[in-house]
């Protein structure tokens, strides 16, 4: 008798214990499921689209560093070379881009950054070209803070070669495209008229004005402005109207065109690509799904 109850026993702690272990693998597998699933649901795109981010006047790497680290926790993107143009216009790309990184940043260093801006047009067209010679792809992005704003849409209005590849998406923060301020641009003077145009037109709207035609249709582009509220109705160098004057000078191109104000202290001019709201925003715009 006793040796059937130790018998019964020992039968019920084997099916006990396969229990458990059927137990925990139904635990794996439904981690493994939820883990899949999470991945899944990311809410940003995984694209081998790349994407250039361009500086300003006096600007270097910094200027540009806070923008590409938040993309790359936020957005799940990849900071893959810099792109590095010496005083001669010499490109040098350090860095390594495997081909199926998700959302490849490229960010371009001018060592001249005082240059006018049609050098600095040419020298992108060269960062890009050079990138692509390594890198082959046919759409890209550009994210450009002041005067790389104005850069890259010169840029975009001088003709390339047909290889050259296309633009998907323009982000432009702070850009001062119809002049600045203390150089050929005073607070509170510009105006827009009825028909959209600014009242006075200086440099940089001039030169972008007399090519625009050349812009090339249906892009999609994200206008960030900043304003201080100290009643400048500016971000201290770029007033609202010259950021805002890139809407007409792009008139009848189709555009996509997206306005995205800020406000207050951080939404000074230097302090708006170290602006976390402002990191956001592009990160949405570029790669949310």
């Amino acid at each position: 008798m006793k040796q059937i109850r130790w018998w019964l026993m020992a039968l019920l702690l084997v099916v006990g214990l396969a229990g458990c272990g059927t137990q925990r693998t139904t635990n794996k597998q439904q981690t493994a499921r939820q883990t899949t699933s999470t991945k899944k649901a990311s809410p940003y795109v995984d694209r081998q689209l790349p994407t250039f981010y361009v500086h300003g006047f006096q600007g270097s790497a910094k200027s540009t560093n806070t923008l590409i680290a938040h993309a790359e926790q936020t957005a799940h993107a990849h900071k893959v070379l810099v792109a590095t143009v010496s005083t001669s216009g010499q490109v040098t790309l350090t860095g390594h881009w495997n081909g199926r990184v998700r959302n490849p940043i490229i960010q371009v260093v001018f060592k001249n950054n005082l240059a006018q801006y049609d050098q600095q047009s040419a020298w992108l067209a060269k960062v890009i070209t050079t990138v692509q010679q390594q890198h082959a792809f046919k759409k890209y992005n550009i994210v450009a803070h002041s005067a790389g704003c104005v850069a890259s849409v010169n840029m975009l209005m001088t003709q390339q070669p047909t290889s050259f590849p296309k633009i998907n998406k323009l982000v432009t923060i702070a850009g001062p495209f119809d002049g600045v301020v203390g150089e050929d641009d005073v607070a509170n003077q510009n105006s827009f008229l009825a028909s959209g145009q600014p009242k006075y037109l200086h440099a940089a709207y001039e030169l972008l004005a007399a090519k625009r035609t050349n812009f090339p249709k249906n892009v999609q582009l994200l206008n960030i402005v900043g304003t201080l509220n100290d009643g400048s109705h500016s971000d201290s160098l770029v007033t609202n109207v010259s950021a805002r004057s890139i809407k007409y000078l792009l008139r009848d191109r189709r555009v996509d065109y997206t306005e995205k104000d800020f406000y207050g202290a951080h939404a000074q001019h230097s302090q708006l690509h170290e602006n976390a709201k402002v990191a956001l925003a592009v990160d949405r715009y570029l790669w949310h799904r």
